[in-house]
């Protein structure tokens, strides 16, 4: 039988069934043990689960207050953080809010001739469902606050 594709020899049969086996490793591995680091050979939490359509939901934010006492939302284009990034990282905020001077410190470098940050806040709205629609009740809680040293809050 004359074909126009040549075979492949045993050592690259072998190559291509080992690189294949340990991919499969991997991906079951860490869709078991793995985490969001380990994409894209591990499913992403947020893809990962549904939630209950009776319950909260939540909305996290991130607000500054300068030091002429206004208060303003941090976003991305202010700061080059990502709002997924911040969410991702929430759970290391709310342990140790001395994180969030970083954030303090990439609003000021990005924004020279505004007045500096005296807080930073991490807010969660919470919104309660039932049958996966709004009730209307809604809840804020600040989950996480930096404080400058030495700024009157």
């Amino acid at each position: 039988m004359d074909t126009q594709y040549a075979k492949v020899r045993p050592a690259g049969r072998a190559v291509r069934i080992t690189i294949s086996m340990v991919v499969l490793a991997l991906v079951t591995a860490t869709t078991f043990w793995g985490g969001d680091d380990f994409f894209p050979f591990a499913p992403f939490k947020m893809y990962s689960f549904s939630k209950e359509l009776d319950g909260w939901a939540g909305s996290t934010r991130v607000e500054a207050v300068n030091e002429e006492g206004e208060r303003f939302s941090l976003t991305e284009a202010a700061t080059g953080f990502r709002r997924a990034e911040l969410e991702g990282q929430k759970s290391r905020f709310v342990e140790d809010p001395t994180l969030l001077e970083y954030i303090a410190q990439a609003y000021e470098n990005t924004n020279p001739d505004k007045p500096e940050i005296v807080t930073v806040e991490i807010i969660e709205r919470r919104y309660r469902l039932e049958d996966g629609h709004q009730t209307g009740e809604v809840t804020e809680i600040v989950e996480a606050t930096y404080t400058r040293e030495g700024a009157d809050a």
